[in-house]
């Protein structure tokens, strides 16, 4: 008696490489350039144009609170309607307090904007650890010490001599 031999399944066909459009490429890195200036942290672009058909990019960061978020996603939403005239997107938590994810949804370039936890939890970047990322470079954070203003007698709110600051005399 003999067992029948497994079943051959054919390989499965490789997509060609598609590249994303230039255009796509730029709006991406500026909704990277936004976050970063609004102080989202650990900013990556996900170059998920191979494995997906329905997104070219991910843009993943971390903001600090669930407040920060929805102000993120209110900026860039009103930006994207902006520049392309329209409304696309679809949100994951913008309407509850408590969210710890939000999701947009802008057709070629999904934002994901994570609270710390919450990206720890789900690791897009250790789940897309194939895929390939786009160059993002944040801007250096300036290094300025406040200024300290105090009630003087030269007047309210007059500038104090600092470690740095000579004094007037």
């Amino acid at each position: 008696m003999s067992t029948p031999a497994p079943e051959r399944r054919p390989a499965p066909k490789q997509r060609p490489h598609y590249s994303p459009d230039p255009e796509t490429t730029q709006l991406a890195l500026a909704i990277a350039a936004h976050l970063d200036e609004r102080q989202a942290r650990d900013v990556v672009i996900l170059d998920v144009s191979g494995p997906l058909v329905i997104a070219d990019y991910f843009v993943v960061a971390t903001v600090q609170s669930a407040r920060q978020a929805q102000s993120l996603a209110r900026e860039l939403d009103m930006q994207h309607k902006a520049a392309r005239g329209r409304r696309h997107r679809n949100t994951g938590g913008l309407e509850t307090e408590a969210s710890h994810w939000v999701l947009l949804d802008f057709g070629d370039i999904v934002v994901h904007l994570f609270q710390p936890e919450a990206r720890a939890y789900y690791a897009l970047e250790t789940l897309w650890a194939d895929v390939p990322r786009v160059p993002f470079t944040p801007a250096p954070q300036a290094t300025q010490r406040p200024e300290i203003r105090q009630p003087t007698l030269e007047g309210f709110g007059a500038l104090q001599p600092g470690p740095d600051r000579p004094e007037r005399g």
